[in-house]
């Protein structure tokens, strides 16, 4: 059964009235997107403004591994504000269709696009990971950053890729594994989650300085608490604290990873 593979499901769920609180506040601040831009230092995409993991290193390999071009239709799965998706279909020449489970990200990000690409180029849409609402077959390609680890159902949430994508499509993914379990959340091999959702592993690589960027990112959160609590308010600064004094210490048990997983069939249109 795909439930007794490890990671399969997590252990803690999100609630969305607490992640569309911190998405609005996050997304109107100046000092978190200083903080960002100082701990990522050149490899920071300021105007992506990313709220996760997301380099030039990973937008470069993120175009590479899709191998998609003008015409195609991509999927941003779980696309928050938008940017990483945003700026991969004004890289690709790709349609951008985005998919998150909250109206906030889903407003945020529409209003974002015509910083990137003509208006008629990007849509975003309210759906879950496990139940986009997408067509079956309908996307060239597909990315998930830094987010398909809170899918309610890992293993389900692969699957619902697997039906979207057409025959030979490539889905890029960012994820963490553990070289052991320690949690229900944790992951030995997302290979085994892909593989039991019918889809080829293409790649997996880890992503250069991930666990260094994110311990610079919360060392900054924890040493501007005060200024980020006047900005931000009490709860969502609370929340950062929490996330980089509960995370920040297992950084080191974590193997942060891009990987490329593709759709088998015939050869995709952009192959």
């Amino acid at each position: 059964m795909t439930s007794e593979i490890p990671g399969a499901r997590p252990g803690r769920m999100v609630d969305r009235e607490e992640f569309d609180r911190e998405l609005l506040m996050t997304g109107r601040s100046e000092l978190l997107w200083r903080l960002m831009a100082e701990a990522c230092g050149d490899e920071y995409p300021a105007e992506v403004e990313p709220w996760s993991d997301t380099t030039w290193w990973l937008l470069g390999r993120c175009v590479s591994g899709l191998q998609i071009g003008r015409g195609a239709v991509l999927g941003d799965l779980a696309c928050g504000r938008g940017g990483p998706g945003l700026w991969l279909a004004r890289a690709t020449g790709a349609s951008l269709l985005g998919v998150d489970w909250s109206e906030v990200a889903i407003a945020e990000a529409s209003s974002r696009v015509e910083d990137f690409v003509p208006v008629d180029r990007a849509r975003f849409v309210v759906g879950f990971l496990d139940a986009t609402g997408l067509g079956d077959q309908s996307l060239d390609g597909a990315v998930c950053i830094d987010a398909l680890f809170f899918a309610p159902d890992r293993v389900a949430a692969l699957c619902e890729v697997a039906r979207v994508l057409r025959p030979g499509a490539r889905f890029v993914f960012t994820a963490d594994e553990r070289d052991k379990v320690t949690q229900p959340a944790d992951v030995l091999d997302w290979s085994d989650l892909v593989h039991a959702a019918g889809l080829e592993v293409v790649s997996k690589e880890p992503i250069p300085g991930s666990a260094e960027r994110s311990q610079r990112i919360y060392s900054l959160w924890l040493a501007h608490l005060d200024e980020l609590r006047l900005e931000l308010g009490d709860e969502v600064a609370n929340q950062l604290a929490t996330e980089a004094s509960t995370v920040g210490p297992t950084l080191g048990l974590r193997r942060a990873l891009l990987l490329t997983a593709r759709r088998s069939g015939e050869t995709g249109r952009f192959r």
